[in-house]
């Protein structure tokens, strides 16, 4: 999928990763894909914000944006209208964390979302068929 995706929308987690995204983010620039990196809006128990991103230099590997929501998860009913377009034009969305899995398995999407997440707790990782502490990478299609 990531090879042949022209707009990736990567959908971060907490603070901590950020500088490792911006390891993954420019291999999918590697592969020719242009890539927005999507930060929550304030802070939310520990997801990255822009300042987190600006720290770790993300802006100067990839455009940089804010949901525009402060909810655990992706809940596009509260982001705003400039990311939601950019949520639509995406060819790939990939969601780091746990909160994004979650909020993402009980929406239908409409493209490739590719999740990553750490089993957290025994119910998510029964959904994803393993155990609690374990990473995960699922593709939605």
């Amino acid at each position: 999928m990531a090879k042949t995706a022209r707009e990736i929308l990567y959908l971060t987690d907490n603070a901590g990763e950020i500088a490792f995204d911006t390891v993954l983010v420019t291999e999918l620039k590697k592969l020719g894909a242009h890539v927005t990196v999507a930060v929550k809006e304030k802070p939310v128990i520990n997801d990255a914000t822009l300042l987190d991103a600006n720290t770790v230099g993300m802006q100067e590997i990839a455009d940089v944006v804010t949901t525009g929501a402060d909810t655990v998860g992706l809940i596009t009913q509260k982001c705003s209208k400039s990311f939601l377009s950019l949520y639509k034009s995406a060819d790939l969305v990939i969601a780091k964390g746990m909160g994004h899995a979650e909020t993402l398995t009980e929406t239908e999407v409409e493209k490739p979302h590719g999740l990553l997440l750490r089993t957290k707790c025994s119910p998510v990782a029964r959904q994803f068929g393993t155990v609690w502490g374990k990473n995960v990478a699922k593709l939605m299609i």
